[in-house]
């Protein structure tokens, strides 16, 4: 076998074998390092806090809950109506004095990409099995019909029909 074609399916075999985890580019410094979050007393290490924003996080996006070492379940996908309609109804955290859960506005959702790698651009130690598309609460600011989400593909902002689209939900408070 030539040894490009050899390169060629281990770089297959690699990106097959490494689909769970994060492509972090190997020169750059990670912007949302495992030191940035820890988890939060009372909740069983179901929620986040982000050391630098103050805000916590469901660990796992709704439909999907953490069992101690990784989400598991089905993530459920909302419209973006109905996504806020899940973050009001949401179960309330177990730990004592919490405020209610909520939908992240855009700045908050974008305060979790990780700049520096790619599929998913996000911290998948403390956020494993995060989906590529999550609702943010923002509206479009100049179409009524379009709502912002961050896709965790590559941490890049999307505008979405927010009627016809579905896609996961991960709250904050």
């Amino acid at each position: 076998m030539k040894a490009w074609n050899r390169k060629m399916m281990w770089a297959a075999l690699m990106a097959c074998s490494a689909s769970a985890w994060a492509a972090c580019h190997a020169d750059l410094a990670l912007t949302r390092p495992d030191s940035r979050y820890e988890a939060v007393a009372g909740s069983d290490g179901a929620e986040v806090r982000d050391k630098v924003t103050g805000l916590i996080w469901q660990r796992c996006v709704l439909g999907m809950s953490w069992n101690g070492s990784s989400c598991s379940g089905t993530a459920t996908t909302y419209t973006w109506t109905q996504a806020l309609d899940a973050a009001r109804t949401a179960t309330a955290s177990p730990v004592a004095g919490a405020q209610a859960w909520r939908l992240p506005n855009h700045k908050e959702l974008f305060s979790l990409a990780e700049r520096a790698c790619s599929s998913p651009a996000l911290n998948s130690r403390w956020f494993p099995g995060t989906q590529t598309m999550t609702w943010t609460s923002s509206p479009h600011a100049f179409d009524p019909t379009l709502a912002l989400a961050i896709t965790f593909l590559d941490g890049s902002t999307a505008r979405l029909n927010r009627d016809n689209t579905s896609w996961v939900v991960r709250l904050v408070r």
